[in-house]
């Protein structure tokens, strides 16, 4: 392993990850060899940190019921960012296990689409459902950040930030 070899947390894990895309991509590039290497690199390091975690963090009641389901999680989201990430004027945010994608959504309809986002009418947002939970449509976004954190990826020139 060469890109994550040094990285001991999810999230610092997530933002290489999302620079790597970006840099590597090959709608950026990059090429399709590159970017499978950064994948399989990237799941053997989240698998890895995942495995620090307490038991006690999974099982019945539980946002994730074991290991394996968050890192189902994880790469199916790692999957949707990459998808689009390469699209200009989108503004990506990844808070708990879905990814809200707003700005220059119109554009890209089709390919977000195409992608399984769905646009949440009453947001006003595309979102990709990383894991599937009911009841937040009365959340705010910034309750929803403030509880399971928040990831920002921006795309072309804007730079990768975490929050």
């Amino acid at each position: 392993m060469t890109h994550f070899a040094h990285i001991n947390e999810a999230a610092d894990l997530k933002n290489l990850y999302r620079q790597l895309c970006k840099q590597y991509h090959p709608d950026k590039g990059g090429s399709t060899a590159q970017m499978q290497v950064i994948n399989n690199e990237y799941e053997a390091a989240m698998k890895r940190i995942l495995s620090g975690k307490p038991d006690s963090e999974y099982g019945e009641g539980k946002w994730y019921k074991s290991r394996d389901e968050e890192a189902e999680v994880e790469a199916k989201v790692q999957q949707a960012v990459e998808k689009i990430a390469h699209l200009d004027g989108l503004d990506i945010e990844i808070i708990g296990a879905w990814v809200w994608v707003s700005g220059d959504t119109k554009t890209h309809k089709d390919a977000l689409k195409a992608a399984d986002y769905w646009f949440m009418g009453k947001r006003k947002m595309w979102a990709f459902k990383g894991k599937f939970s009911k009841g937040r449509s009365k959340t705010s976004m910034e309750e929803l950040r403030d509880k399971y954190g928040s990831e920002k990826v921006h795309t072309k020139s804007r730079r990768l930030t975490a929050a």
